[in-house]
């Protein structure tokens, strides 16, 4: 039985979903916590696999026993259901929730969200990365870039689409930002993959606010191999973007499926960026035994992982809310086949944009 576990501080709010997921009550086990204290009272006896809870509650706010959660049970999927915006919670929780949910939140949606939770839950990757991709609140972006995304902030009249461009050059900004967009953080929660788009909705207070506050955009500092393989990565990413969108051009395809294919070519290897920086000393006997033969080291990648980046991109992709297109294209660019899609998309373009590059 899946496993659920509701907050609220109203009593009759959380009566309110008790009814409206009433139907799912033989394939959900659910429990409805009153406050925070009474939630981590219900945690310490029982195992969960998903939280959904409001922001602002008396005692302990959402994003406070959200924060806990991920210290204590990090293989529990994180969603905030709120209605309120206020601007210290809405930082916390940029870090400590998967997805947020704008109240009012209709049931259908409330029902996807949590059914598309639970479909992650099956997917077979080692404990430990699981574990890991569920703590991962940000990614380090390439030196250069965050160099100049930094100095762009400090800048008075700086536009956010000039923002954005900066963002469009990097696979770590733009997946934070399409996270941010795609779910309620800031109360856009609108199906965006164009990393432009999605700053401008934000706009630059908002995304000034997340560099100093939250620190959600960092550049990496440790090791100069880590540091040079991010750069790296960076720029075959762009590369990749560039020709998926050349594809999509040439054949004609919509503008949604031409923003996906570029962003999806900008973030293809995403999971390398997570393996690289979270799992350093095993991705440096991935570089060690990959064969000139293998040039995206998928064998090294299996023969370590049991898995490869694209299903680790993925993942990380899919916690995160980024729309399905997008996730497709990250999972099954080395095996376009497996994913049962016939018509033209923006895996199609990453897959013949990567073969060419």
């Amino acid at each position: 039985m899946k496993r659920i576990l509701f907050v609220d501080d109203d009593s009759k709010i959380l009566d309110g979903l008790r009814r409206s997921l009433r139907a799912l009550r033989f394939e959900w086990e659910m429990e409805f916590a009153v406050g925070a204290p009474a939630a981590i009272a219900i945690l310490l006896r029982k195992q969960f696999d998903i939280i959904v809870t409001d922001m602002r509650m008396p005692d302990m706010s959402g994003a406070d026993l959200l924060a806990e959660v991920a210290h204590r049970y990090p293989q529990m999927i994180r969603i905030i259901l709120s209605g309120t915006w206020n601007e210290d919670l809405r930082m916390q929780a940029v870090m400590t929730a998967h997805q947020y949910l704008s109240k009012p939140c209709d049931p259908e949606t409330l029902r996807s969200t949590i059914g598309r939770a639970f479909a992650l839950r099956e997917v077979r990757l080692q404990p430990a990365i699981k574990e890991q991709l569920m703590r991962i609140g940000s990614l380090p972006s390439a030196p250069l870039v965050y160099q100049e995304f930094a100095l762009a902030l400090r800048s008075p009249d700086i536009s956010a689409r000039a923002i954005g461009a900066i963002v469009a050059k990097d696979p770590a900004m733009t997946a934070k930002v399409l996270q941010l967009v795609n779910s309620a953080f800031f109360g856009v929660c609108r199906r965006t993959a164009n990393p432009v788009e999605a700053v401008v909705y934000l706009g630059v207070d908002v995304m000034r606010a997340l560099a100093q506050s939250a620190s959600i955009f960092s550049t990496f500092d440790g090791a100069q191999s880590t540091r040079s393989l991010i750069a790296a990565l960076q720029e075959h990413s762009m590369s990749v973007a560039m020709k998926a969108g050349a594809v999509a051009r040439a054949m004609n395809a919509s503008k949604l499926i031409l923003d996906d294919a570029i962003v999806a070519g900008l973030l293809h290897d995403l999971g390398k960026l997570v393996l690289a920086v979270h799992f350093p000393s095993e991705y440096d006997r991935v570089l060690a035994t990959a064969s000139a033969t293998d040039p995206e080291q998928l064998d090294a990648e299996r023969s370590v992982f049991e898995t490869t980046h694209a299903e680790v991109g993925g993942y990380l992709l899919w916690l995160w809310g980024v729309p399905d297109s997008i996730v497709e294209a990250l999972t099954f660019h080395h095996g376009p086949a497996q994913s049962g899609a016939q018509d033209f998309s923006p895996l199609a373009a990453v897959r013949a944009a990567e073969v060419s590059d």
